[in-house]
């Protein structure tokens, strides 16, 4: 009898311990931190105006303005990572951004001139990630499975071990 007992004990909180592996996934936070990097170019130092705001639909709104130099004006922007999605002109100084993930912004000038300007100033690159995707952390979704199969296997045993002794 106490064999049985301490079997079933042990059924017990094999498929107890599998329980957190097959909950819910934890509701996401309702702020987020995204890295929003400005890169410097000829006719700015990258110093900028900038503003976050969540909307109503709980999404992430960056507000940016670029400060160029004196003797500048903006020309237009360049934007990689994300994902992102805006409706400003990428030649609108004030940009709204609605982000999802990491940016990086370039924002790009014009010598200004008395007769109009010229055209965009030449600028150095900076290579970015294109990656598409984070790296995955935490548990594999095979788990769960495996820990299930593994104490089922155990279980099997403990009993048809116990049904032979008899």
């Amino acid at each position: 009898m106490k064999k049985t007992i301490a079997v079933l004990f042990a059924v017990m909180m094999m498929l107890f311990s599998t329980v957190p592996a097959f909950a819910a996934v934890s509701p996401q936070p309702s702020t987020f931190k995204y890295k929003v990097v400005i890169i410097p170019t000829e006719g700015g130092d990258g110093s900028y105006k900038f503003t976050t705001g969540i909307d109503e639909k709980g999404e992430q709104h960056v507000f940016i303005e670029p400060l160029p130099y004196d003797g500048y004006t903006f020309d237009h922007w360049e934007i990689s990572g994300g994902p992102f999605r805006t409706d400003s002109k990428y030649t609108d100084a004030n940009m709204n951004i609605i982000i999802s993930g990491d940016l990086v912004c370039t924002p790009y000038y014009r010598k200004a001139s008395s007769g109009g300007t010229t055209g965009p100033v030449a600028t150095a690159t900076a290579k970015k990630d294109d990656s598409t995707t984070s790296p995955k952390t935490g548990a594999s979704d095979v788990v769960p499975y495996v820990v299930l199969v593994l104490s089922l296997a155990a279980c099997s045993a403990a009993v048809f071990k116990l049904v032979k002794s008899k």
